[in-house]
């Protein structure tokens, strides 16, 4: 369920909220697909929420185990592009890119 709720946010360029690593996240998600070990993961432009050692005022990019999110759903905030600088490179097989 998560895997496809991501899809459709990507498909239709939507924000989405969840809970990771003990922190509420409110991500845009970019791309999904596997990492090189095969985990499920999602490239995501992190706009709000929290994150170990905190988050940029202007939010930043994370790579997200699919797995890892939870009560995953989308929310009404606008998609989020992100910066074009300081993308990591964590999905390697892409399934779907926005």
């Amino acid at each position: 369920m998560p895997y496809a709720t991501i899809r459709k946010a990507i498909e239709d360029r939507a924000s989405l909220t969840a809970h990771y690593d003990s922190y509420v996240r409110f991500i845009s998600p970019h791309i999904l697909g596997d990492k090189r070990d095969g985990a499920k993961a999602v490239l995501a432009y992190q706009y709000a929420g929290g994150k170990p050692g905190g988050l940029r005022m202007s939010g930043e990019w994370g790579c997200f185990l699919v797995s890892g999110l939870m009560s995953l759903r989308r929310n009404s905030d606008s998609w989020h592009p992100g910066h074009l600088v300081g993308i990591p490179s964590c999905v390697h097989k892409v399934d779907l890119r926005a």
